[in-house]
């Protein structure tokens, strides 16, 4: 009995544990996303919970597992060859998503970043729902959702995901260590023996084992009723931030939390230490100052220190707890899409500036750089209609429709594990049978139709309002969804000054394609060299492979005085090539012929009308077939003293 004590306080210890059983015994908590988590880590988590619901339910947990090749038809269904050739040969068959017949599914999403657009916009749709609704191919369905969410995202790169979906993300747990976590090379070893074996039949999943003592301390909680009071009510809102990116979900959560807490422990009633522990389990530190009263006693209302009464369901405390949000006057805020983080100086009254930084810990996305489109739910719009969609780089298989691009490794698999049973019905034959249903095709990323390619001469750009008139290419690549291509020549901080940088992104929100257009003035300008990366890439993109880009917008700033040879930019060395003279010039010039030779290129030069040579950026555009554009001089301000 002392034993399984003792495990029972280790899976205690480690908070995504105490966060995993809070959300097995709070459907309200049952949207929980885990930073920073490895393969093995979320794995052991997607099996933990799974033992717990399983425990709760009384019911078998079917996993289900969503990804960057998750479509409309495998969420919501589709229709399907009916097994049975008689009668009407199509059937109607459910997706991952809708479960009618109640029964519980645990959502796994290994990466948020890499979630395909179809299961962005249905996490939105049914995390938190009462009830969903389908109507797809003639059908007309709604159920009642009954899904467990767990999700696995890299912080760091948190500001790619949509504010909308982390919103509905109740709970948030770092990643830490299992008491219990297998090692992959002993998942190897079990997944060999489980080949090997002739009745191979068995579960690879919900291999966890959890201590008995958890189990019955979460079963008791079912039974347990845990209520607020006006202390603990007061404690939760010291947790809370209110800025432009305040959510009630997120004082929602906490509460939420501070009561399964309390239910694990048998308590009725939430103690301030619950509130505390919740917070620590999210990873949230108490503002160090609170408004005072007297401050505030015309503004608001004085909260109400009367307990919330005992709930029957999550939506009875929801409704009850945002009615107490509205006595103390914690309005919702609605989030811009781009809206500044900086915190006014004269809010630093009413709590202190040290206590923001680890107080928003759960929150990372609230001062993440915003590397998403503004309207990164919606469909992108197809501008080349004739181009085949999703024939972009292979990231996943599907059975296949028809014989088109077979993935035949793994329809070898698939066919090696039926050869066992089909041997007895090939009359004897050693041959390896490969059935219709076998086949497999792959599933292929869309594929980028526009590219923006941007060559600018860094040497040429003093005094010139250029950042102006590249705004307009910039907005056009951001609203047609375009990946960018930056070619740096004679930036500051370039590692070879003899050679041009080349930056490649998706798309124009990446933080290097701000920080790129910022560097400063260097020495030397290898703008043949910067020409000869450019036609490279441009090649590649139109020419190559079937993800190959449609159309391309090539956006030139130089003043046209290459001074490097292209082929010392390519050795590295400049001294076997002195005196330089025109060398550089005539290499970009017949660079820029090639260039203005490729198919599917608009290419327009932005002419920074220099003093001396000023003929020089004309000859570049006829060569590159290119408009010419003019960059206005900055506008000089005189300051009064």
């Amino acid at each position: 009995m002392a034993e399984s004590e003792g495990r029972v306080t280790n899976f205690f210890d480690d908070p995504l544990m105490r966060g995993l059983a809070c959300a097995a015994i709070a459907p309200s908590l049952r949207s929980v996303l885990v930073f920073d988590a490895d393969r093995a880590t979320l794995q052991f988590a997607a099996e933990a919970i799974a033992k717990m619901l399983e425990a709760i339910t009384s019911q078998k947990v079917e996993k289900v597992t969503l990804g960057a090749i998750a479509s409309e038809d495998d969420l919501w269904g589709n229709l399907g060859l009916h097994a049975n050739s008689d009668g009407f040969p199509f059937e109607w068959q459910s997706g991952l998503l809708v479960n009618r017949e109640r029964d519980l599914r645990l959502v796994v999403i290994p990466d948020l970043t890499r979630l395909s657009l179809a299961a962005t916009r249905a996490c939105v749709m049914l995390m938190s729902a009462d009830v969903g609704h389908l109507e797809r191919y003639g059908q007309q369905q709604s159920w009642q959702p009954n899904l467990c969410w767990l999700v696995g995202c890299d912080s760091k790169q948190v500001g790619m995901v949509s504010t909308h979906l982390l919103d509905r993300l109740s709970l948030r747990l770092r990643s830490g260590i299992a008491p219990t976590l297998e090692t992959d090379a002993a998942k190897v070893t079990r997944l060999l023996d489980w080949l090997s074996s002739d009745q191979n039949s068995g579960n690879l999943e919900h291999s966890v084992e959890l201590p008995d003592g958890l189990i019955a301390q979460i079963q008791a909680a079912m039974g347990v009723r845990a209520k607020l009071t006006g202390k603990t009510s007061d404690r939760i809102l010291e947790y809370v931030t209110v800025s432009d990116r305040y959510s009630p979900r997120r004082d929602l959560a906490l509460a939420r939390l501070a009561i399964a807490l309390a239910r694990l422990d048998g308590m009725t009633e939430v103690a301030i230490e619950q509130v505390d522990r919740a917070a620590e389990v999210m990873g949230l530190q108490p503002l160090r100052s609170r408004p005072s009263s007297s401050s505030t006693e015309g503004d608001r209302t004085e909260p109400k220190s009367t307990p919330i009464p005992d709930f029957q369901s999550n939506s009875d405390f929801d409704r009850s707890l945002d009615n107490s949000s509205r006595d103390i006057g914690t309005n919702e805020v609605k989030e811009p899409v781009y809206q500044s983080d900086t915190i006014n100086a004269g809010d630093s009254d009413s709590f202190d500036l040290d206590g923001i930084g680890n107080s928003t810990k759960p929150y990372p996305e609230d001062t993440a750089p915003i590397e998403r489109e503004a309207g990164s739910l919606r469909l992108p719009m197809q501008r080349f209609r004739t181009a085949n969609a999703a024939r972009g780089v292979a990231i996943g298989v599907k059975r296949a429709a028809d014989a088109r691009d077979i993935a035949w490794v793994s329809t070898i698999l698939e066919a090696a594990k039926f050869q066992r049973i089909r041997s007895g019905s090939t009359n004897g034959s050693n041959g390896f049978a490969i059935l219709p249903t076998d086949l497999r095709s792959y599933r292929r990323a869309p594929v980028t139709e526009q590219m923006l390619m941007m060559v600018l001469d860094y040497t040429c750009l003093r005094d010139r309002n250029w950042q102006e008139s590249l705004l307009p290419y910039l907005t056009w690549a951001y609203v047609e969804r375009a990946c960018i291509c930056l070619i740096q020549v004679g930036a500051a901080d370039a590692k070879h000054e003899l050679r041009a940088v080349r930056i490649e992104a998706q798309n124009v929100l990446v933080p290097r394609i701000n920080a790129g257009l910022e560097s400063g003035r260097g020495r030397a300008t290898p703008l043949a060299h910067g020409l000869d990366l450019a036609l490279q890439t441009l090649r590649h993109a139109l020419q190559h492979g079937r993800s190959r880009v449609r159309q391309a917008v090539l956006v030139v700033i130089t003043d046209g005085r290459g001074n490097v040879p292209l082929e010392a930019s390519r050795v590295g060395d400049i001294r076997a090539f002195l005196p330089v003279k025109q060398k550089g010039i005539e290499d970009a010039l017949q660079v820029a012929a090639q260039i203005g030779e490729l198919d599917g290129v608009k290419a327009y030069l932005l002419n920074p009308q220099p003093k001396i040579y000023a003929d020089l950026p004309l000859h570049l555009a006829e060569k590159l077939g290119a408009g010419v554009l003019v960059i206005p001089e900055m506008e000089l301000v005189e300051v009064e003293s």
